[in-house]
């Protein structure tokens, strides 16, 4: 797999960080020279054989290598799996959104995957109740909370916590059935599958080879080569849907499990936790399953939290909570950002015409009760400012993005079918019957029950009014495409993310040359080729301050200039200059230049290390640990937090820099 030299030495980086030489010198040497087999990998690594196998045990335990054997000759031949070693440095960002969004059993149990690489869930559960049966039991008089408790004073708080600790512990085996349901069920969590540690490329290149075996002389004809592509299409869908067959069992099990406990979140969200006697007789029979963390689905959840902020700054913290709501009942029905298109597996409900969708239900139901929907909306001075229908209008068709502004479009013959009454929700005019929309637009949280509407309605009313403010702004954050129990919603992610895409490529233009670069670029990415006598006046800028502007952004990389002669002398008084700007181009010079950041902060925080050796060797002692400010002389103590401050600002840059990596290629 071909990377940029920047990417490879990322990689690197991270594997000698997290797991040491031995794994980081084999996986630099695959990145270099392409497949190779362990003789090969002993030669040109100058290490012996046995050496060699270690390290690929290591990079095939963790999930960083593809390998393959060849069933003629018997060999095998490894290949380094960069997108994996990337998401090294996303660790950290997953295990605190696993604890946000599912709570802390389930960061444990993610925890202890990630460590492993892959696990059985057999060894999972065992671990689980090991370190938990381990953590909750006292000792000396030790309570859980911490606090010592000697002689007779803690001897009656002792007894009743011992009873308390009896009750806590005794159903983890439960736990940890419903913890794995929840996260295998979400997807966070998949089995392992033989075509797991095989690229894309030998997948489909074994899949082709069994449909030719009945072709000696090969295919010939249209005819053939359509039934061809689609056999292998096929076929492909098969092999990488059954990772998904117990995803699917333990969905259908929580269906019809009516006893799902709801879980308090530590960001004051709920989770309904897929668990129940079905689901636990599930797992329980497929023990010697291997499950690891699927990177896709925590992307997706990584890209939900990143819209989520981005509807805070815009909007408003209410508003930013519902949009989330919307989003983790979407994501239920996602597994991955982008398709891959080399194996062409799309997801089976995702209609190209109108997107996955949900309904305000279905949001409503997973909607936490401790988020004040009455708060972020806005304050009406008269009757009748709001046009109902306009306000509820139905949009069926997804935006398309022109330039750096969403313009809703319609393809040929493609057509609202039906009257004028049918483009627009009913469901406004409906809560206007029920009193529910007033001069500040939230005076039905002053209404009783009796008083005409419920409590839930007004609720559920109120939670469509910051619905239909995302669906309103410039940005499409939503689409309403339905009017099915209160009005259908879905999320255009791909014009979504391409205009957060021009956002960020907006603040970092004009960060590095200002107010009148980002403007001359914007000019270019609406326009297209445009001559340089042009160009000062379409920006209201002097002809020269442009020519130095547009020089400086040429040197950099972030425009390029065409010249087209007049005659054949090609003197420059006779020569066009159209200036340009190429997207593609610039995401992927960015993109390097993000990686390039990358290193040099890994590569810092090693010299940092290196001159503080003698400090940092001296806090690792297990008697100094965790007692480094009583245990360690006072210069010695100041190094060590210095040492400290500046790991969390190098680290802490390194996943910023993570955060443009993810809008530019992965969202």
């Amino acid at each position: 797999m071909l990377v940029t030299k920047n990417v490879a030495e990322l990689c690197v980086l991270l594997i000698s960080e997290l797991y040491g030489q031995l794994p980081s010198r084999i996986f630099a040497d695959l990145l270099t020279r392409g497949r190779s087999t362990v003789a090969q990998l002993a030669q040109h690594t100058s290490l012996n054989q046995r050496q060699v196998r270690h390290g690929l045990a290591v990079l095939i335990q963790l999930n960083l290598i593809f390998h393959h054997t060849d069933h003629d000759t018997g060999i095998t031949n490894y290949e380094s799996n960069p997108h994996a070693a990337y998401n090294l440095v996303r660790i950290g960002k997953i295990l605190d959104l696993i604890r946000s969004n599912y709570g802390h059993d389930a960061h444990a149990v993610v925890h202890d995957v990630l460590i492993q690489g892959h696990a059985k869930i057999s060894d999972i559960i065992e671990t689980f109740k090991n370190e938990h049966s381990t953590h909750h039991a006292p000792t000396n008089g030790t309570l859980r909370n911490g606090h010592d408790h000697v002689n007779g004073n803690g001897n009656g708080i002792t007894n009743g916590t011992n009873v308390k600790m009896e009750d806590e512990d005794a159903d983890l085996d439960g736990r940890a059935y419903d913890t794995l349901a929840q996260l295998i069920g979400s997807g966070i969590l998949e089995p392992v599958t033989s075509t797991t540690y095989q690229s894309t490329q030998d997948v489909r290149t074994a899949v082709e080879q069994d449909y030719l075996a009945d072709y000696p002389t090969g295919i010939r004809g249209s005819k053939q080569t359509a039934e061809f592509e689609k056999y292998v299409r096929e076929k492909l869908k098969e092999i990488y849907s059954q990772n998904l067959e117990l995803k699917k069992e333990l969905e259908l099990a929580s269906q019809f499990n009516h006893s799902s406990k709801r879980q308090k979140l530590a960001n004051g969200g709920i989770s309904t936790t897929v668990g129940g006697a079905e689901a636990r007789h599930i797992l329980s029979r497929k023990l010697d399953t291997v499950v690891r963390l699927n990177y896709e689905k925590c992307t997706v959840e990584l890209r939900n939290l990143k819209l989520e902020c981005y509807v805070e700054d815009l909007i408003g913290n209410t508003t930013a909570k519902v949009y989330a709501t919307l989003l983790a009942v979407l994501s239920k029905k996602v597994s991955r950002c982008q398709v891959d298109k080399s194996i062409e597996v799309e997801d089976d409900n995702n209609d190209p015409s109108t997107g996955i969708r949900v309904t305000t239900q279905e949001v409503f139901e997973h909607l936490s009760p401790s988020i004040d929907v009455t708060a972020g909306i806005g304050m009406l001075h008269e009757e009748g400012a709001i046009d109902i229908r306009r306000a509820e209008k139905i949009r069926r068709y997804p935006p398309q993005l022109k330039g750096s502004t969403l313009e809703e479009t319609l393809e040929e013959e493609e057509e609202i079918i039906g009257s004028d009454d049918e483009d627009y929700d009913h469901s406004g005019e409906a809560a206007a019957q029920l009193g529910l929309h007033g001069q500040n637009g939230t005076n039905g949280a002053n209404i009783q029950v009796g008083d005409g509407a419920p409590v839930g309605a007004q609720r559920l009313h109120h939670m469509r009014q910051h619905l239909l403010i995302l669906a309103e702004s410039t940005q499409g954050f939503v689409r309403h495409c339905g009017a099915a129990d209160f009005g259908e919603w879905t999320v255009d992610f791909e014009p979504l993310i391409q205009h957060l895409k021009f956002v960020e490529l907006d603040t970092l233009i004009e960060n590095r040359f200002g107010r009148q670069g980002l403007r001359l670029t914007r000019i270019l990415r609406e326009k297209g080729k445009i001559d340089d006598k042009t160009l000062p006046t379409l920006a209201l800028m002097k002809k020269p301050d442009v020519h130095v502007k547009m020089a400086e952004m040429e040197m950099a990389g972030f425009l390029d200039v065409q010249e087209v002669p007049r005659d054949n002398n090609r003197t420059a008084a006779r020569t066009i200059f159209f200036w340009f700007f190429d997207l593609d181009r610039t995401l992927q010079r960015i993109l390097d230049n993000t990686y390039k950041s990358m290193v040099r902060c890994l590569q810092r925080l090693d010299v940092e290390r290196r001159k503080r050796q003698d400090v940092l060797q001296t806090a690792d002692r297990k008697d100094v640990q965790g007692m480094e400010e009583e245990k360690l002389r006072g210069d010695v103590y100041n190094a060590y937090v210095q040492f400290l401050d500046i790991e969390k600002k190098l680290l802490g840059q390194v996943a910023r820099l993570d955060d443009i990596v993810a809008v530019f290629r992965d969202y």
